[in-house]
């Protein structure tokens, strides 16, 4: 088993703004989800053994309550880091052309990455977490991040995956067992 997690809610999820690689914090409903987020792990008796978090402090302090809660220490992995959406980043989520430009696979956003880039830092994490038979692994990390580890999993069509999304501090079970080719 995989578990995987958002954040907690930050400043600018708040706002409804993109909020790809700009090191925004927790809002105090974002470290209460943190700390919601840690007891639920902790009752759910999930037996993590490996906690890994993208390099954003909204990822760390979400991270750091869990691995505070079941004694653990934390590393972080640039891999997780959230997808760069390049000019986009700020600018309301609803945007027009936010929204037609994350709709492209193969193309960048300006200054930024595409779904393949990410997609191809990320899968070696997965693939190495999978294949570490010794601990069983959270991650901590972002929203497309999440998508495309659900891609990974859940081969899907495109109109499927854009509309795949992830709550803050919610938990993900990916289970390689259940994996779709």
């Amino acid at each position: 088993m995989l578990y995987v997690t958002r954040h907690g809610e930050t400043t600018w999820n708040a706002a409804g703004a993109v909020c790809g690689r700009a090191d925004v914090s927790l809002t105090e409903k974002g470290q209460k989800q943190a700390k919601k987020l840690a007891e639920d792990v902790s009752k759910l008796k999930i037996p993590v053994t490996k906690i890994i978090h993208s390099p954003l402090q909204r990822a760390k302090n979400t991270a750091q309550a869990v691995a505070d809660k079941l004694q653990l220490p934390l590393e972080v992995d640039e891999r997780l880091v959230e997808m760069d959406f390049g000019e986009y980043d700020g600018v309301d989520a609803l945007d027009p052309m936010f929204q037609k430009a994350r709709r492209e696979f193969a193309v960048r956003f300006p200054n930024g990455e595409s779904v393949l880039d990410v997609y191809a830092r990320v899968v070696p994490l997965i693939e190495e977490c999978l294949a570490d038979q010794d601990n069983v692994y959270l991650l901590v990390c972002h929203n497309a991040l999440i998508r495309i580890m659900n891609a990974y999993f859940h081969p899907m069509p495109n109109a499927i995956f854009f509309d795949f999304f992830v709550d803050n501090t919610e938990l993900v079970i990916f289970d390689p067992k259940n994996k779709n080719f």
